[in-house]
């Protein structure tokens, strides 16, 4: 049978707001009166975040205007309980009732009847409660979620060696953000009742022959022990636009505790990335039978593809191989890092999800790279990827530092990030999407040199890093692990190596700092002889219509005042265009500056992907420094602007990423 659901984001629920553990003291000792909330009552939605359900009540202001994000750090030093009426649930003797929620973050209680129930913590993995017992009484019933506090975590420029709560790190503030540290709920929430005996899919995989010619899905199921008698049987189908393509079904091998079942496919309809092909989904679906009726089910859409990794032409013979071939057919890598759409990313919808993704494709991206200082993207983005044929790296969560960048290397670390990025695996590697997992962001150490300190990408010499290449070869064995990115001898290419082979997988340059003319970046691009291009930036302004309506109470001009330095101090680019604008008035001055970033952002970085891809099959991929704005940043290296809007640099690498490689111009 399917479980029966009571979806928790449909209730109507209560947001307060408490100074530490005053909710749970409940009485002073002084009045024997119960005590008030400090903030509060307000009427709030769930999932999302404490931020947003204060600042729609009008208790907060808007923290994408202006500085107002200073004014709302209060928020983060309270407790916050989202309380809400359960209707009566009719259970049935020897249901068992459980919680459900894809990610709380980060830490807290949840309480039935004012009772405290359960702790949860950790916004990596889904959180599952057992409740029937405090759901067993029959009638209506209050249900909790208090959140603490949240951690203080590292920022961008922080220690990684020190971030070990696993909070997303981009909220305590990031060169392209400010600092907003969300409380609350993402993804699916509901109340579940499950007749026992209960059973759990644990992955769904795809593989292709090389031949293209045999497809197979197989899945993995945990089971409990059945009864003798019982008569059990596995069904799997696969269908392709309602019509059924194939299917099996398997006699009871329940009393395993996990087993995998498998379905071939004969000549499937092969998934293609955006620009080769059709992005063709079957529907697969996994049934459990008991006495001939159907007890259980999941269906996952699914594609077929095959991917090889081969060495780009004149590869050092030690490299990683860096040339995609997607179905037999070489693919030149193209696309933007993606970053979080929000800043507070528990009320990111699925339509912003398929906006961005829709607008990605039709710039002629065929990659995203999904960066390890947020979240594992959510099911409605990887659902959007595999629709439009967007390729899919997505990292585990750890990114670099601005003080160290080598994650801890202790086994309770270790233990921790294995089972984070055990859940990342088993939640999406069914998607046909998915190219590739990586270990994190920018990983690396410094070394001395003669020329003085230089970073080095960390390998598999890390513990960390080792967990998880085992993990990723036990448990998804079909899509690659890349330690991190950058990945190879060295961090950034350097003109002064260029030729000897020492650039592989490397970051930079983000805008003209060590390329004063024009003249030079050209020159730096025509000589690069890197495998693969991870990051590349440029800065530009944001549109002035953007900036006009968020700076607030602010003066927009000059670049160098307070407005300025509170998200975009990295970008203004001030120290050479000020002599450009200096004779003009405050207003044109702002215009003139916008045009002038925004055409060199346009120009920049259109030469550096044109050039990189007329040298395919030399190199394996290009892909831009970043994506989309999750906060109105006044100017920052994003070619898509907070408002969903695209910069001239956008329009200027559609050219390029449209392009056939071998009509692409050197």
């Amino acid at each position: 049978m399917t479980p029966f659901l009571v979806d928790l984001s449909a209730l109507a629920w209560t947001l307060t707001g408490w100074r530490p553990f005053a909710w749970r003291l409940r009485k002073t000792a002084e009045t024997g009166g119960f005590l008030a909330p400090d903030h509060g009552p307000f009427p709030a939605q769930l999932p999302g975040s404490v931020q947003e359900n204060l600042r729609r009540a009008g208790a907060i202001p808007d923290w994408h205007i202006g500085r107002n994000s200073l004014a709302i750090e209060w928020v983060e030093h309270r407790h916050w309980m989202f309380t809400a009426q359960i209707p009566p649930l009719g259970c049935a003797p020897g249901d068992t009732l459980r919680f459900y929620a894809d990610a709380l973050d980060y830490s807290g209680w949840l309480l039935i009847d004012g009772r405290i129930v359960a702790e949860f913590r950790g916004p990596h993995r889904p959180t599952s409660i057992d409740l029937t017992a405090g759901l067993a009484l029959p009638g209506r019933h209050e249900l909790a979620l208090v959140f603490a506090a949240p951690p203080e975590e590292q920022g961008q420029l922080g220690y990684t060696s020190r971030a070990r709560a696993f909070k997303p790190r981009y909220n305590y503030g990031w060169d392209w953000c400010v600092r907003v540290v969300p409380l609350g709920a993402a993804g699916r929430l509901v109340l579940a009742r499950h007749a026992t005996p209960a059973r759990s899919l644990l992955t769904v995989t795809t593989t292709l022959s090389a031949d293209l010619t045999l497809g197979c899905a197989t899945v993995r199921l945990a089971a409990e022990r059945l009864p003798l008698s019982t008569r059990g049987e596995i069904r799997l189908t696969l269908a392709l636009a309602g019509s059924t393509l194939s299917t099996a079904t398997f006699p009871r091998l329940f009393p395993d505790s996990t087993a995998a079942f498998s379905l071939e496919l004969a000549r499937p309809a092969l998934w293609w990335p955006n620009g080769l092909g059709a992005a063709t989904l079957h529907d697969f679906t996994v049934e459990i039978l008991l006495d001939g009726q159907r007890h259980e089910h999941w269906q996952r859409r699914v594609g077929f593809k095959h991917v090889d990794w081969q060495p780009c032409e004149g590869a050092p013979a030690h490299a990683l191989p860096w040339l995609c071939v997607v179905n037999g057919r070489p693919l030149f890598l193209q696309g933007v890092n993606w970053t979080p759409i929000r800043l507070c990313y528990p009320d990111t919808t699925s339509t912003e999800s398929a906006r961005l993704v829709a607008l990605y494709r039709d710039l002629g991206c065929n990659l995203l790279r999904v960066w390890g200082g947020a979240t594992l993207e959510t099911d409605a983005f990887y659902d959007a990827c595999d629709h439009a044929g967007l390729l899919v790296w997505q990292e585990f969560p750890l990114s670099s530092s601005g003080m160290d960048s080598r994650p801890p290397d202790d086994s309770g670390f270790i233990a921790e990030l294995t089972s984070i990025a055990r859940h990342f695996i088993r939640a999406r590697q069914h998607h046909a999407c998915l190219l590739q997992w990586c270990g994190g962001n920018e990983l690396h150490t410094e070394e001395s040199t003669p020329d003085g300190p230089r970073r080095r990408p960390l390998d598999l010499a890390h513990p960390a890093l080792a967990a998880l290449a085992a993990l990723v070869a036990a448990e998804d064995p079909t899509h690659r692990f890349l330690p991190t990115s950058p990945f190879g001898p060295r961090f950034h290419a350097t003109p002064a190596e260029f030729g000897r082979g020492l650039h592989h997988d490397v970051h930079g340059p983000w805008g003209r700092g060590d390329f004063p003319a024009p003249a030079d970046w050209a020159a730096y691009w025509r000589d690069d002889d890197s495998l693969f291009r991870g990051e590349v930036g440029v800065a530009g302004a944001s549109s002035l219509e953007l900036i006009l309506r968020h700076a607030g109470s602010d003066p927009p001009w000059p670049p160098t005042n307070a407005l300025w330095q509170h998200s975009s101090g990295w970008w203004t680019q001030w120290d050479r265009l000020a002599p450009a604008v200096a004779h003009l008035p405050p207003d044109a001055a702002l215009a003139r500056y916008i045009e002038l970033t925004q055409r060199e952002q346009a120009d920049d970085l259109a030469l550096a992907a044109r050039l990189t891809k007329a040298r395919f099959p030399r190199c394996g991929g290009f892909l831009v420094w970043m994506g989309h704005d999750c906060f109105p940043c006044l100017a920052n290296t994003s070619i898509v602007d907070y408002a969903h809007r695209l910069k001239p640099a956008a329009h200027a690498l559609a050219a390029v990423f449209r392009a056939k490689s071998g009509d692409t111009p050197g």
